[in-house]
C-alpha cells in the first residue's frame, strides 16, 4: 500500500506509514485547512500552501543565498508534559493528538511565511529568514508564536475533552547572524 502523504511503499496491512507515521486509511490533507473549531484529531498537518511552496522552491533552486550572512529567525515549539501523557495512551491515540498539536502549529508558520524545517517527537523548529527573506521576519516570528498559543486554546480542550489530558505549547525565539547553507530540499 503506498502512504498518501509521502508516497513510501508499506505492507497491505499496515494502518500507519512506516516512513512517516500517518494512517493509511486517511485521505491526503486538503489544500485548504479547516478552521481550528472543527479540528478533527485524526487529520494531519496541513501541507505548505501552494504559493508559499513555489517561493520556496524557487528561492531553493536559485542557490542565491548558500553561504550568506542573513539574520535568522527561529521559533522552536513543543508540547508540554508530552513525555508523561504519551504514556498515559495507546501510541496510536497519542499520534492523533500529535498530528491534532502540529496543524496548530504548523499554521501559523506558513500564514507568516516561516519554513517548518524539522518536526522532532513533540516539537517543531521553524526559520523566518531563510529561505525566504522579509524586512519583519523576527515580528513574522512573534506573530507566527502568538497565533501558536492562540490555536492550541481550544485544541487543548478537546483533547481533555476526550482524553482527559492538558496539552499546551511552549514558544521560543532567538534572531540571530547566520551563514546559509543547504538546509534541504523537502518542503515538509
Amino acid at each position: 500500500m503506498e502512504c498518501p502523504h509521502c508516497h513510501a511503499r508499506n505492507p497491505d496491512d499496515a494502518r500507519f506509514c512506516n516512513n512517516c507515521g500517518q494512517k493509511l486509511d486517511a485521505a491526503p490533507p486538503s489544500a485548504v485547512p479547516a478552521p481550528a473549531a472543527t479540528f478533527s484529531p485524526t487529520r494531519t498537518a496541513p501541507p505548505v500552501p501552494a504559493a508559499l511552496a513555489e517561493k520556496l522552491l524557487a528561492a531553493r533552486s536559485a542557490r542565491a543565498m548558500e553561504g550568506e550572512r542573513r539574520v535568522v529567525t527561529m521559533l522552536f515549539c513543543d508540547v508540554k508534559g508530552s513525555t508523561a501523557a504519551a504514556g498515559q495512551l495507546d501510541p496510536e491515540e497519542w499520534t492523533d493528538i500529535m498530528n491534532g498539536a502540529f496543524e496548530q502549529m504548523i499554521r501559523p508558520v506558513y500564514q507568516f511565511e516561516g519554513t517548518v524545517a524539522r518536526l522532532m517527537g513533540d516539537a517543531l523548529l521553524a526559520f523566518f529568514g531563510a529561505p525566504l527573506a522579509h524586512e519583519d521576519d523576527p515580528e513574522r516570528a512573534v506573530r507566527a508564536g502568538l497565533a501558536i498559543v492562540e490555536a492550541m486554546r481550544p485544541y487543548g480542550q478537546i483533547v481533555r475533552r476526550d482524553w482527559g489530558l492538558d496539552v499546551d505549547v511552549r514558544v521560543g525565539i532567538n534572531t540571530g547572524l547566520v551563514v546559509v547553507g543547504a538546509v534541504g530540499s523537502d518542503l515538509r
